[in-house]
């Protein structure tokens, strides 16, 4: 019989009640904290589960990660709006609650009286403490799960880091490294490059067809501009106001949302929540994931087509000869939800419209608060198996992901994922898709 020190089973306690205590909306989304879309912190999705994969006859050997940057702050524009707009909209609730003209509780007033603005014009979508811990863990957590690839001894022959040419990217990456090698080894890592329209983390920007046809156009945002103006927003404007006793119109509500949003992400305590109901969370959620559905999913097939040179990469990678074995690129939204597209993943049997809320409001599949939060990631991991030959598991958010025609919590034949998906010149034509001269979209 096996007996663990006191000193181990006091450490294995406080992971499970660390564990157990988290907010994880894979398990529970019906909360608050689970409806703030792409700005979403990954601590509220993340796998805390690192135990290390066993499949029999299988043997790993190479790694491919695609990971968003971690929490940054907000946009200059986000934070002009705030600093000039809610400490206004602030004074005017505290009047309000003393007027008895709000719903506001005691506590939820107090929260507003303490409040200030923490944003500065100069942290501009940089990132965030709370992006460079969550770089750090997830490192740490692939790292226990893969430790025979991902080992602690940096070499520049088994390693690859790339980034975009951004602060939140780069610093992404190398907290990525300190959370794989420590903080004396970390130094001696080596970055490729970073280009400003990389042609594999940032392929839409070299899009040209999607850039004028989709891209900050009607196509990308109709939908969503229909349901601003659809009667359950104007509804929601309407309750919203009678609880604080003032007419706001939808800007300032999403405002409201957004620094509620950001607040949180950061790990501060936002007054600004106490002001949404859960229904206006999941309408305001909704909104985030019409724009991205039309924008960089399934609304449009070039959303999902463009990216696959970034998946060829990819097999090309898994294919050589060459001893590198671990491939790490950080990138951004735009292409993760473009790249799970392609995959065939979170898809929908019926398209999001401005129509289709009380549809979709529990049980779609295209949930950017989801798929697409911060520091959102993917992976491959190739394997070679004596049944099956080369194979790959698919990873997303940390967790093992069935890809169409695979076999279930296991890797997947080369061949098959072959068969599905574009892995050469000729099923991946990027120039040609992506003309302007194309007439259909």
């Amino acid at each position: 019989m096996i007996r663990l020190s006191f000193s181990i089973l006091l450490l294995l306690l406080i992971k499970l009640v660390f564990i157990s205590g988290l907010q994880n909306c894979f398990i529970d989304s019906n909360n608050f904290y689970c409806k703030f879309g792409s700005k979403t912190p990954y601590r509220n999705i993340a796998n805390y589960e690192d135990s290390s994969f066993n499949f029999p006859g299988c043997t790993e050997k190479k790694i491919w990660f695609l990971i968003r940057h971690g929490t940054r702050y907000p946009k200059r524009k986000q934070i002009l709006s705030f600093i000039e707009k809610l400490p206004e909209i602030k004074n005017l609730i505290l009047e309000n609650f003393r007027l008895n003209k709000t719903t506001l509780t005691v506590s939820s007033a107090l929260k507003f009286t303490k409040w200030k603005v923490t944003f500065d014009l100069n942290q501009s979508k940089t990132l965030a403490e709370e992006g460079e811990n969550e770089m750090i863990d997830l490192a740490e957590r692939f790292q226990s799960r893969f430790p025979s690839i991902l080992i602690k001894n940096y070499d520049n022959t088994t390693y690859k880091f790339k980034y975009t040419a951004t602060q939140r990217t780069e610093l992404s990456a190398k907290n990525f490294a300190l959370g794989l090698f420590g903080m004396k080894k970390s130094q001696n890592v080596l970055y490729e490059n970073a280009e400003k329209d990389d042609p594999i983390l940032r392929f839409y920007k070299n899009c040209k067809l999607w850039r004028q046809a989709i891209h900050k156009k009607p196509a990308a945002t109709k939908e969503r501009e229909k349901f601003i103006k659809s009667r359950t927003v104007e509804n929601m404007l309407n309750e919203f106001s009678e609880r604080i006793g003032e007419k706001l119109d939808f800007d300032t509500v999403l405002l409201i949302y957004l620094a509620c949003s950001f607040e949180t992400a950061l790990g501060q305590v936002s007054p600004w929540c106490d002001l949404l109901s859960l229904k206006d969370f999941e309408i305001l959620d909704y909104l985030e994931d019409l724009k991205s559905f039309w924008k960089d999913g399934y609304g449009h097939s070039l959303n999902c087509d463009q990216s696959c040179g970034t998946l060829k990469n990819m097999f090309e990678f898994f294919e050589s000869n060459a001893k590198l074995s671990v491939v790490s690129y950080f990138t951004h939204s735009g292409a993760i939800v473009k790249f799970l597209c392609l995959l065939g993943l979170s898809k929908d049997e019926t398209p999001l419209t401005s129509e289709s809320f009380l549809f979709h409001k529990d049980n779609r599949l295209w949930r950017t608060s989801l798929i697409d939060t911060f520091a959102s990631n993917i992976a491959f991991i190739f394997y070679n198996c004596k049944s099956q030959g080369p194979s790959i598991l698919f990873m997303h958010q940390e967790r093992i992901v069935q890809l169409p025609n695979c076999p279930p919590n296991m890797p997947c034949p080369v061949f098959k994922m072959k068969d599905m998906y574009p892995d050469n010149d000729e099923e991946c034509k990027f120039d040609e898709m992506c003309s302007i001269e194309k007439k259909e979209l």
